[in-house]
């Protein structure tokens, strides 16, 4: 039986492309269109203010992933890594890399079937802050 899990917290990325990714903005069916530079390099950052996965608490912690994406995004053959909070005990290391590879379901599942190339995860220190507008 799959474990149930939650999270809340903020998330940004930035990627590669000029000016707005046409990845996620595009009139094209969503991951379709053609980066802006011809490959995509991404990365997504996490900081979860909320968060269980069954019985093991995420507050307060961070994961960063990075892909590389050959083209479009939707045509697959990505590298990708994840980069989990060091002071992540290692239960919470788990639950986060099932969370984030897609294996315990959810939203990065759909991602899954597109990484060719997975890097795994490693456990570092992540520093995550919000000032403002800045």
């Amino acid at each position: 039986m799959a474990v149930s899990w939650q999270l809340s917290g903020s998330y940004f990325e930035n990627c590669s492309c000029d000016v707005v990714c046409p990845c996620l903005m595009s009139t094209n069916a969503q991951l379709t269109s053609k980066p802006t530079k011809g490959v995509c390099d991404v990365g997504l950052v996490f900081h979860i203010d909320k968060g269980n996965y069954g019985d093991v608490r995420l507050d307060g912690l961070n994961v960063a992933m990075v892909a590389h994406t050959p083209g479009p995004m939707a045509e697959g053959n990505w590298t990708a890594a994840a980069y989990i909070d060091g002071r992540a005990d290692d239960q919470q290391t788990e639950a986060l890399g099932a969370i984030f590879t897609g294996a315990a379901g959810g939203p990065m599942a759909a991602f899954a079937p597109m990484i060719s190339t997975n890097l795994g995860a490693k456990k570092v220190p992540i520093d995550y802050k919000i000032d403002g507008k800045k």
